[in-house]
């Protein structure tokens, strides 16, 4: 199922004011509708099967595109001009921004593309007490069927790795991704179900606001009053103003809430970070990336341990046919952690559109030692 490539080029995505390298910049091979991520050093390597021009993406930076037979150094620096200094302004609606909000739920759905299939690269760190002790990555392709209202998946898995040594700490209600829904709750904007309750007027301070990125957009932000108590979000909305369809939709646990929430004797929460990138091209409206970040406390043995779970998925490939497989062959576990390791090619360097960083490698190889010696 992979493709043969003949053009690879790798790049360095980088900050034109400071020099710094910019991560999780969503890149798009427009001709080819394949797509790239770059990594916490900036770096990504793509590779096509012929020319296309390339489009680069941030939610805090300017677009930028550029034509693939032009990067034809070793290594091609790439400057975004960040627009940070921008400041938003305060849009007023007739309408509450939740209200506002659950409509953009309603017409994402109904406008995503389905049936399609996804080739996705994902990849899951573990580390216990702020140590790292497993990894997994893999290619799969999610054939996805049914509709707006239902959704469903099957999965086929191309190659993985399982990678260090895991105990009965890490279960299946922590494993990161199910799979078998992940796509259903991402595709129906679960992660948003917080802020769209009632409850959520009280808990949540909700504004409409320019994106000065692009005129095309606005965003919705709900932000928890520092009254309101529990385990409670920062959430960003960015939508299209026209075609009324969620571009980008991220949460995170600020600092300060999750002090207030260690100071609370039962806290098990010590991190919580999620973020969805939606593309719209050629009529298509499909997830782009998506990342994950839990971190939580728990009991093992009598011990507490400090927990952290981070996925990456990054959708390499859309295609709005659907391929035949043998239903034999469909994957139906929760994650690929169990998995045994099946690898044909180093698709983590050259099929993932998120390539490891150095530090990710010297990770990964310690892993490797690490299994390799107890073994």
């Amino acid at each position: 199922m992979s493709f043969a490539q003949n053009i690879s080029i790798k790049i360095v995505v980088k900050d034109f004011e400071t020099d710094t390298p910019i991560d999780e910049v969503t890149i798009t091979a427009l001709k080819t509708n394949q797509g790239f991520l770059t990594n916490s050093d900036g770096a990504v390597q793509i590779n096509l099967t012929k020319h296309s021009i390339i489009e680069f993406t941030h939610s805090t930076y300017n677009s930028f595109s550029v034509k693939s037979e032009s990067l034809t150094k070793k290594i091609n620096i790439i400057y975004l001009d960040s627009k940070t200094q921008l400041l938003e302004e305060v849009v007023l609606t007739k309408d509450h921004p939740q209200d506002i909000l659950k409509s953009l739920v309603e017409t994402s759905k109904d406008k995503i593309t389905i049936p399609a299939n996804l080739k996705v690269y994902l990849r899951e760190f573990y580390k216990r007490n702020d140590k790292f002790v497993f990894f997994n990555d893999g290619l799969v392709n999610f054939q996805i069927f049914g509709n707006s209202r239902k959704i469903e998946t099957d999965i086929l898995v191309e190659q993985n790795r399982a990678i260090g040594l895991l105990d009965g700490d890490i279960d299946d209600g922590v494993l990161g991704y199910n799979l078998n829904n992940i796509i259903e709750n991402y595709y129906q904007f679960a992660y948003v179900d917080e802020i769209l309750s009632k409850r959520a007027r009280k808990d949540y301070d909700f504004q409409v606001k320019t994106y000065p990125l692009n005129e095309d957009y606005l965003v919705i932000r709900a932000l928890p009053y520092d009254s309101a108590n529990g385990v409670l979000s920062d959430f960003y909305v960015v939508y299209d103003i026209k075609k009324r369809i969620i571009m980008e939709v991220s949460a995170m646990i600020t600092n300060k809430r999750l002090k207030l929430l260690e100071e609370e004797e039962n806290s098990k929460i010590h991190k919580l970070e999620f973020k969805n990138v939606f593309k719209f091209e050629d009529g298509f409206y499909h997830l782009a990336n998506s990342k994950e970040v839990i971190g939580f406390y728990k009991k093992y043995k009598g011990e507490k341990r400090k927990i952290e779970v981070k996925n990456n998925m990054v959708v390499t490939n859309f295609d709005k046919k659907m391929f035949e497989y043998d239903k034999k062959n469909i994957f139906t576990d929760k994650s690929l952690i169990n998995r045994k390791t099946t690898v044909f090619t180093e698709y983590w360097e050259f099929d993932s559109g998120l390539i490891p960083t150095v530090k990710e490698k010297e990770i990964i190889q310690s892993l490797v030692a690490l299994k390799d010696s107890i073994e």
